[in-house]
């Protein structure tokens, strides 16, 4: 009797480990297979780093002769305005491979869990942000003496540039797939995407000017800046299967008139 009643519980943990594992699996495939045809044509990549320079030429051309004081104020906006005006550059590529191909109706009849295409997307578009600010934070500590804290705390500088990064990331992925089969989305992924990402946006300037003025209260901002990022994924991926099939539907034909 007490062998049949002890039965059971190892099964129940391994349906929990198997519900989770194949979606990080299938996520990594199609985020891979996303990199794989990127790196064939690096459109994406080319596009993202030349408006990185572009946006640092015209920050150092317009802010250079600020005073050290001011340039603590500065700083923190030029960063995570950079990265919002490449985030949205690089939302609006996301999804265009099915969308030219008109195959995002065939995505969603692969034999994949609907919540690992948004976490693939979701890493590609993590991966180019962060390497976008990977250029930006160092260029701003080499233009701006009150930002070379960059460089002297490297970890916590990575972890704000993270953090920030998923928090834009894990609401913009959603509404871009949304709009992936919208004509017009680039207009309206831009007027959707910057009010909605404001608040992820302000969490992560407070952040950052915290770490330039090495305030005591940094990390307390910063674990804010990851509660916010948990929420916001986990909002974010239950709400994506709902919204990529409403973009996807198409409209029943209509029936001739006799």
């Amino acid at each position: 009797m007490s062998e049949a009643v002890a039965a059971p519980r190892p099964a129940v943990r391994r349906d929990t480990t198997a519900a989770v594992v194949p979606v990080a699996r299938q996520a990594w495939l199609l985020a891979k297979n996303d990199l794989r045809q990127e790196l064939r044509d690096l459109e994406l990549a080319l596009t993202a780093a030349f408006f990185t320079l572009t946006v640092l030429m015209m920050f150092a051309l317009a802010f250079a002769a600020l005073p050290a004081a001011d340039q603590t104020l500065a700083v923190p906006g030029m960063l995570w305005l950079a990265v919002a005006f490449i985030g949205a550059l690089t939302l609006t590529r996301i999804f265009d491979r099915e969308r030219e191909a008109d195959t995002l109706r065939a995505v969603l009849t692969w034999p994949v869990d609907r919540v690992a295409i948004y976490f693939g997307k979701l890493g590609v578009t993590l991966l180019v942000l962060a390497g976008c600010g990977a250029m930006l934070m160092p260029a701003l500590a080499l233009l701006f003496p009150a930002a070379g804290v960059f460089l002297q705390r490297p970890l916590d500088a990575a972890m704000l540039l993270v953090l920030g990064c998923v928090a834009y990331a894990a609401v913009g992925t959603l509404f871009a797939a949304g709009l992936a089969t919208a004509s017009g989305k680039n207009v309206l992924l831009s007027v959707i995407l910057y009010p909605l990402t404001s608040p992820a946006l302000i969490f992560a300037l407070v952040a950052t000017r915290a770490l330039l003025e090495d305030h005591p209260q940094f990390h307390t901002y910063l674990g804010q800046l990851a509660a916010l990022d948990v929420v916001l994924v986990v909002i974010a991926s239950w709400l994506f299967e709902p919204v990529l099939l409403g973009s996807s539907a198409t409209p029943p034909p209509r029936r001739p008139r006799r």
